[in-house]
């Protein structure tokens, strides 16, 4: 995508789970803001990666593989980091699953990994967690840089 912006995509994601955005002059979000959505996200990423691994072969699935439990290792660490924070979450309802075509799911991972990107960004000044949400920051950029050449290789077959 040209011209990224991770404000404006924190501010539309906020917009899509019903949230209103911060006011500018807000702090950075807190660990307990948007903790839940963001388990949920990479619950629903983790599914979505093991979904496209059954759809490859060879390296290409062990790739997706090895990317859904990076999702839910993710998932896991933002879980600990409610447990030291007191934070009590709300049950996360169970995502939707309808059938979609390989790229059309590549395409909504690479979305929704660009999301978590912005999301991450702006939480790596908390004094507790920030290096946390910068090493997951990091490894959703490389998530990116897996979709795109997933998705170019689609288009060489």
């Amino acid at each position: 995508m040209e011209n990224f912006d991770p404000e404006k995509a924190a501010r539309v994601w906020q917009r899509v789970q019903g949230k209103a955005a911060p006011a500018p002059e807000e702090n950075a979000p807190t660990v307990s803001q948007g903790l839940s959505a963001c388990i949920a996200g990479e619950q629903t990423d983790a599914a979505a990666y093991l979904n496209l691994s059954r759809r490859f072969q060879g390296k290409q699935a062990l790739l997706l593989q090895k990317m859904a439990q990076q999702e839910q290792a993710h998932a896991a660490c933002l879980r600990g980091m409610g447990v030291l924070t007191g934070y009590r979450r709300n049950p996360a309802g169970a995502a939707s699953s309808h059938p979609e075509g390989t790229e059309a799911l590549l395409r909504r991972c690479y979305g929704r990994e660009l999301q978590c990107i912005a999301a991450y960004e702006a939480r790596t000044g908390d004094p507790q967690f920030g290096p946390v949400y910068a090493r997951l920051a990091a490894q959703e950029r490389e998530h990116c840089c897996r979709i795109l050449e997933l998705l170019g290789s689609l288009r060489e077959k």
